[in-house]
């Protein structure tokens, strides 16, 4: 996207695809960490924010979110975001790519069952109590131990580390969103091979049926499954996801709402634009007028 700047990780000698950084205040002091974390932003990795003292805000994808003590926050590969820290701040940053998570696993797509990554929630915050908290501190320890190390299994162990403090994420997140009993196995599974689907196709395909069909499912089934676990019904997932990239293009980069709307496969852009004002409340051209304000381009 032309005006928002893509990072990617920075290279070593051996070009390892996975980084940890202490940051303390409003900067970070390591050298190679070339972030300008203040304007919007994307990655081409994941990253896991790990929050010790609380102190700032952060912006994921048009939501603003304040920067809490004992929290973590979860980014994907293109979602658009903006950090101010202040003072006081503290805490880690965990960057990794998807192969670098994947090469020892067979099942390569993983990283797509964890609820928090891949747009499969509008809120990718853990917050948690010291005690659970300090539990994950413990495991960023062993990370750091074993990164400082050099022989030729670190990055096995450093990977196992990373597996188990993603699973121990997983565990959190679903037992402070899901009430027990109530929801099966089976159906947060099919919602999230649902959510990896609209990953990949959101702009291609825009109706219930057609994902449902994918899944051997009927409409009915998919939206109650969705509705139960996420609170939101399919329809409204697809919906959400075609608006999100219709922010970020509006507020990115300068195609026209008519390209915009061929770019989602709307073949009829006065439609789109009623839709686009029907879940926002503003026409595009609007909300990009009040974006290119909010970040003065």
């Amino acid at each position: 996207m032309k005006n928002i700047h893509i990072y990617e990780l920075p290279k070593e000698k051996t070009e390892r695809s996975f980084q940890l950084y202490e940051v303390q205040g409003k900067k970070t002091e390591d050298k190679k960490y070339l972030h300008e974390p203040s304007r919007p932003h994307r990655h081409t990795y994941y990253e896991i924010c790990v929050f010790i003292t609380g102190a700032g805000k952060h912006e994921i994808d048009f939501q603003s979110f304040p920067i809490k003590s004992y929290s973590i926050h979860f980014l994907s590969p293109g979602q658009v975001h903006m950090i101010s820290r202040e003072e006081h701040y503290h805490g880690y940053l965990l960057m990794f790519t998807r192969e670098f998570y994947s090469s020892d696993f067979q099942k390569k797509d993983m990283l797509f069952e964890l609820p928090f990554f891949n747009n499969n929630t509008s809120k990718p915050i853990l917050e948690l109590n010291s005690e659970e908290f300090h539990e994950f501190l413990e495991i960023i320890d062993s990370v750091k131990r074993e990164d400082g190390r050099d022989h030729e299994l670190k990055n096995n162990i450093v990977r196992s580390y990373l597996h188990i403090f993603l699973l121990k994420c997983k565990a959190a997140f679903l037992e402070k969103r899901l009430s027990t009993g109530t929801i099966s196995d089976a159906s947060f599974i099919i919602v999230n091979q649902f959510k990896f689907l609209l990953e990949q196709s959101f702009k291609d395909l825009h109706f219930v049926k057609e994902y449902a069909e994918v899944l051997s499912l009927t409409p009915v089934q998919l939206n109650k499954m969705t509705k139960t676990i996420t609170g939101i019904n399919a329809s409204d997932l697809i919906i959400n996801r075609v608006i999100l990239e219709a922010k970020r293009l509006l507020t990115y980069t300068e195609f026209s709402n008519k390209e915009i709307a061929f770019q989602m496969n709307y073949e009829d852009p006065s439609y789109f634009s009623r839709l686009f004002r029907n879940k926002t409340g503003v026409t595009p051209s609007a909300f990009r007028k009040q974006m290119r304000k909010k970040y003065q381009y």
